[in-house]
């Protein structure tokens, strides 16, 4: 039976996504496009639903806005792939199925007696896209995860580091998120060899991987022309650095406390981004900010002036104190005006309630409302302008079990009383 959805890239094509909360959004991107996404769940419930934030309109165990956004896009039905007649209702599945991810661990769906080798007996054609931590083979594949393990495994805690040389953790959790990306990508890139060779294939994503490659502009500096380019040290030091990448320079500071929240600014050094603080510095100038020490420096050549000590550490730091007290005085909005106006490289940090209330991407379309078991919920929308009907209309997160009968009767032919046997048994 071909898949349900009429609209999108992917409408001919169908996805049975196994994925728990390390995966979901893998299958969510597939679906935007159109495929017809089966969330397939144990009976108690996927983990991704346990995950916060939680929502104050929705009971407990409904409330995860976490599986709102992410399993969005998708059917859901339940099924215990563990025990033998679970199992047995999958392979049906997957001999209907164009894709299958899953984010189980390394060994899991050997265990299970899933394996790629399994599925491609049933279905040749099958894509298995597997999500893992670390990798399906090396020293580190069967490593207990979690999202701070991952990105310092993956090397961006050691660049973001404070004064102190402890590392800050990664504020919003995505790891898992440029995994799933990175799966959802990959799945397309077999369904195209596929077109030519006919037959499917494993993929295998690596959370680490991914995550290390989302942060290359750091962490290959130097291979890409930088020579001079070192992370900070472990602590402070008498002498700090000097770091003409734009990317803060010596104290690498770029956040900046303002009238309504925190306003990303680099204030870069040299010919790259020196232009723009001498924008910032003409701004405060006219607006009598501008301290007198500072109105001879050009930031564009003033690493050679550092270089040769005529500039202190201090009066670097003076500086930047400087800028802080005027940008304080400003609100976001404000700040995001006057940077597009001058051509200043700066940019508010947006909160969600900013991104939802945002009168540029209202104006583009960009976000969707759906109605969750009679809640409203407001999603993301096509995450690509200029070709609408590559896109499904968006769909509210299924709720447990819920389209059991719908996905069972359709595609394996399931009568109304088999279900029943198999639910009291909880198998589904």
């Amino acid at each position: 039976m071909p898949p349900t959805n009429t609209q999108g890239f992917l409408s001919p094509y169908r996805v049975l996504d196994l994925t728990d909360h390390r995966g979901l959004l893998a299958g969510c991107l597939l679906g935007k496009l159109g495929a017809d996404v089966i969330q397939i769940e144990p009976p108690t419930g996927s983990s991704a639903r346990r995950v916060g934030p939680f929502a104050p309109d929705a009971p407990a165990g409904e409330d995860s806005l976490y599986w709102s956004a992410y399993a969005s896009h998708k059917r859901g039905i339940t099924c215990d792939v563990d025990g033998d007649e679970g199992r047995a209702l999958l392979l049906r599945l997957v001999g209907k199925a164009d894709f299958l991810i899953e984010s189980a661990g390394p060994g899991v769906m050997q265990r299970r007696n899933l394996s790629y080798g399994t599925l491609h007996d049933v279905n040749p054609g099958i894509i298995h896209v597997s999500i893992t931590p670390f990798g399906a083979t090396g020293p580190k594949s069967r490593y207990a995860d979690s999202e701070l393990t991952v990105w310092a495994s993956a090397g961006p805690l050691h660049p973001n580091r404070d004064q102190r040389g402890v590392p800050t953790r990664i504020s919003v959790p995505q790891a898992y998120l440029h995994g799933a990306a990175d799966a959802a990508g990959g799945a397309l890139m077999a369904l195209m060899a596929r077109h030519k060779s006919g037959r499917g294939q494993h993929v295998e994503i690596s959370t680490q991987a991914s995550a290390s490659l989302a942060t290359l502009s750091v962490t290959l500096a130097a291979a890409v022309g930088h020579k001079n380019y070192s992370f900070p040290a472990d602590g402070p030091t008498k002498k700090k650095s000097l770091d003409l990448s734009g990317s803060g320079a010596r104290t690498r500071r770029s956040k900046w406390p303002v009238r309504d929240g925190i306003l990303e600014m680099h204030l870069g050094l040299g010919p790259a981004s020196g232009g723009s603080a001498n924008k910032m510095f003409a701004w405060m100038r006219e607006e009598g900010a501008l301290p007198p020490e500072f109105a001879d420096w050009d930031w564009i050549s003033l690493p050679a002036r550092l270089q040769s000590g005529e500039i202190s550490d201090e009066q670097l730091d003076d500086a930047r104190a400087a800028v802080g007290r005027f940008v304080a005085r400003h609100t976001k909005a404000e700040l995001l005006e006057i940077g597009l106006q001058r051509g200043i490289l700066m940019a508010p940090a947006m909160t969600v309630e900013d991104l939802v209330k945002s009168d540029h991407l209202a104006k583009r379309g960009f976000f969707e409302v759906v109605r969750e078991q009679g809640r409203e919920r407001t999603l993301p929308g096509p995450f690509a302008a200029g070709c609408s009907q590559g896109f499904a209309p968006a769909r509210p997160a299924p709720a447990l079990g819920e389209h059991n009968r719908e996905v069972y009767s359709q595609l394996l032919n399931l009568s109304g009383a088999e279900l029943e046997r198999l639910a009291a048994a909880r198998v589904i």
